[in-house]
């Protein structure tokens, strides 16, 4: 036999392994496929009986064990859920506690209370929540923050090389450069 017939019988043989993998794969997924039916099955059957089983219908020593391990971890699942509850409620009081201690400061006995004062930064017109300086918008209620305008009711004084109006403390003039002593 040539070389070149050696191969093509070669290339056949491999070809028809490969084709006989291929098949047993999707043999074997097949079988994997009714493996599933019968666990859904199954899974279907063990849900009837315990419903059956909650309303008292069914009474069969072989699978009360059975029962009372599935009433038991449904007992702990709501003891979970119930503690999930109560630490949403503690974290959403402690929160309020914070911003309220935040936004509104106690003021002193006899005094009323003012306005809430930031501790750094912009208090929101529309809650009332403080938010970090520079920002543009409430954190709390989303509206948009305006900042403060503060009149300065400074001293001017008057260059006495140009004549323009300066701030007292200023060491140089605005206008002309002139040097303050």
């Amino acid at each position: 036999m040539s070389l070149f017939g050696r191969l093509g019988d070669i290339a056949r043989n491999i070809g028809d392994k490969a084709s006989g993998a291929i098949e047993t794969s999707k043999l074997n997924s097949r079988i994997d496929a009714e493996k599933n039916a019968i666990a859904d099955n199954m899974r279907r059957i063990g849900e009837f009986y315990y419903q059956r089983h909650q309303v008292g219908a069914v009474n069969e020593p072989e699978i009360a064990e059975i029962f009372a391990a599935i009433d038991g971890h449904h007992a702990t699942i709501a003891e979970i859920q119930a503690e999930i509850v109560r630490m949403q409620e503690e974290s959403a009081a402690a929160q309020a506690a914070q911003q309220a201690a935040q936004v509104q400061p106690a003021a002193p006995i006899g005094i009323p209370a003012a306005a809430p004062v930031p501790t750094a930064g912009v208090v929101c017109q529309t809650c009332g929540a403080s938010n970090v300086a520079g920002t543009k918008f409430c954190g709390t209620c989303g509206s948009k923050l305006e900042l403060p305008v503060v009149e300065l009711v400074a001293e001017e004084r008057s260059c006495p090389t140009c004549g323009a109006k300066i701030p007292a403390e200023s060491k140089f003039c605005g206008e002309c450069g002139h040097r303050f002593v």
